[in-house]
């Protein structure tokens, strides 16, 4: 069923390091809800392959002592929804990947391989981007830490280095909210057409900081930087007229950040319009949840 030339099992983050560097043609399998449907449709065949699943110190999440959320890369989509310091910090996250496939995609996949997998309607990945999170990326060299934003390189390729492993994704503390939203033909078990991740602080009656990322509207999830650029110089409208003279805005902002494409689930410019709804919709929710 499944065409593999060989399956080498790491029990630890240094022996997953140590197979990669004597098989580095090899692929790395986590849940295998991306590689083995690949294998089994004959796109990866002969492949070998290093399963991780054997590193546990790759799993669960913790706060550090500077109350950074720290999330193990092996951590499957139904234990980050159903964790008490996800719930309490940052549950904008758990609610992504609750639109993550089907329970038993959720139960098997990562929130590691949902990034390294580079897809551009990743749903986990604008939450992190909007969260300014960091990847810690591990080989025998030592480690290193790179922000997630302009670590996707287009789909299906990141800037992983050769031997590296993803081990952690680190959140810094934030004293703000979140939103995500993704449009779809369904909730879950549909790629989206669109997704959309906005962080928004707020003090003294204006924003002191905002980030908007959006996922199925390039070649990867992206920031909207001049959408950002825009929303942090405004003031709060004051009738509907202006709440629509905003979205306007915000429209034209956003031809700028984004560039989907026409594909068999929306069209470029249905995206670009929905996007536009859906971030004047999560801006406004933020705005008016600070203001209780």
């Amino acid at each position: 069923m499944y065409d593999m030339s060989a399956l080498y099992q790491a029990e630890s983050v240094q022996d997953a390091i140590r197979l990669r560097l004597e098989h580095p043609e090899a692929q790395i399998i986590a849940g295998g809800t991306d590689v083995l449907v690949q294998m089994r449709e004959g796109k990866r065949a002969g492949k070998a392959l290093i399963s991780i699943q054997g590193c546990h110190e790759m799993r669960g999440v913790t706060l550090d002592e500077e109350e950074n959320l720290r999330i193990g890369s092996l951590t499957t989509f139904s234990h980050i929804t159903a964790d008490p310091l996800i719930q309490q910090y940052i549950n904008v996250l758990g609610e992504a990947v609750d639109m993550v496939g089907g329970p038993q995609i959720r139960n098997r996949g990562t929130i590691g391989g949902n990034i390294l997998s580079a897809s551009p309607a990743a749903d986990t990945v604008p939450v992190l981007m909007a969260l300014d999170a960091v990847l810690v990326l591990v080989s025998e060299t030592g480690q290193r830490m790179v922000s997630i934003n302009g670590f996707m390189k287009g789909p299906g390729r990141t800037a992983i280095h050769q031997g590296e492993i993803l081990t952690e994704i680190v959140i810094p503390f934030k004293t703000g909210a979140a939103r995500f939203r993704k449009v779809g033909k369904r909730n879950a078990l549909a790629i989206s057409i669109i997704n959309v991740a906005v962080y928004m602080e707020k003090e003294a009656g204006r924003i002191t900081a905002l980030t908007i990322a959006i996922g199925s509207a390039g070649p990867t999830a992206l920031r909207a930087f001049h959408t950002e650029e825009l929303l942090r110089a405004w003031k709060r409208p004051d009738s509907e007229e202006k709440w629509q003279s905003l979205h306007e805005e915000i429209a034209i902002a956003l031809s700028e950040d984004i560039s989907p494409i026409d594909d068999i689930r929306a069209t470029g410019s249905y995206r670009k319009t929905v996007a536009a709804n859906v971030v004047l919709q999560l801006v406004r929710e933020l705005w008016e949840a600070c203001e209780k």
